[in-house]
């Protein structure tokens, strides 16, 4: 499972919409289908299903950039 460690660019606020993300295995771009998609596990972690059915893993979404927690602000 990749694992996020920077989100780049969030397409739209509202869904559908694309994200540009780094994960541990190089760059990635994913389609979050609605917010339900984002899963919370055990604080601080969370879980992103795309539109392929591909899951990535935030392990700490505390220990990312700002500008990329500000994102996942936008995403209750």
């Amino acid at each position: 499972m990749p694992v996020i460690t920077r989100i780049v660019s969030v397409a739209s606020f509202a869904t559908p919409s694309t994200w540009q993300v780094e994960t541990d295995r190089g760059a990635a771009s994913l389609i979050l289908k609605g917010e339900e998609d984002i899963r919370r596990l055990t604080p601080p972690a969370l879980l992103i299903a795309d539109s392929h059915g591909i899951h990535f893993l935030i392990r700490d979404r505390y220990a990312l950039d700002q500008p990329s927690q500000r994102i996942l602000d936008r995403f209750p």
